[in-house]
C-alpha cells in the first residue's frame, strides 16, 4: 500500500500545474486576462511590462489576470530559450498567446559523457 501512495505522490508531484497570478494594476485601471499557453511543460519565468509575474515555475499555462488594456511587452524564458513579444490586451476577451518552447535541454550530459569518452580513448592510446 506504501508503494501506491509513492508513486500517486510522484505522479502528483512531477507534473506542471497551471500558474495563475495579478498583475498590480491600479484599482480603476481598465484591464484584461492575459493566457500564455506552452507548447510543453517547462520551468518558465515571466515579466510583463518589466514586472515579473512568474519566477521558475514548472508549467505550461500561465494566467496572468488584471493586465492593463493597451500594448503590453511580454518576456518569457524557458528551457533555457526565451521570447519578447507585444501583446494587445482587450477587457472584452482573454488574450491567448500560444507559445513554442525548447525540450529541457541534455547538454551537460552530453558533455560529461564526451570528456568520459576522451579520457578513455586517451588513457587507451597511451
Amino acid at each position: 500500500m506504501r508503494f501506491v501512495w509513492l508513486i500517486v505522490i510522484f505522479v502528483v508531484g512531477c507534473g506542471g500545474h497551471d500558474v495563475r497570478v495579478e498583475y498590480p494594476a491600479a484599482p480603476d485601471a481598465p484591464t484584461g486576462t492575459l493566457v500564455l499557453k506552452l507548447s510543453t511543460t517547462a520551468d518558465v519565468s515571466v515579466a510583463v511590462n518589466g514586472i515579473l509575474m512568474v519566477d521558475d515555475e514548472k508549467t505550461d499555462k500561465i494566467r496572468i489576470d488584471r493586465v492593463p488594456v493597451g500594448s503590453n511587452e511580454i518576456v518569457i524564458a524557458a528551457n533555457g530559450g526565451d521570447k519578447a513579444v507585444k501583446a494587445w490586451v482587450t477587457s472584452d476577451y482573454w488574450t491567448t498567446i500560444p507559445m513554442g518552447v525548447p525540450e529541457p535541454s541534455t547538454g551537460f550530459l552530453k558533455s560529461i559523457f564526451a570528456t568520459l569518452v576522451s579520457i578513455v580513448a586517451y588513457s587507451m592510446l597511451n
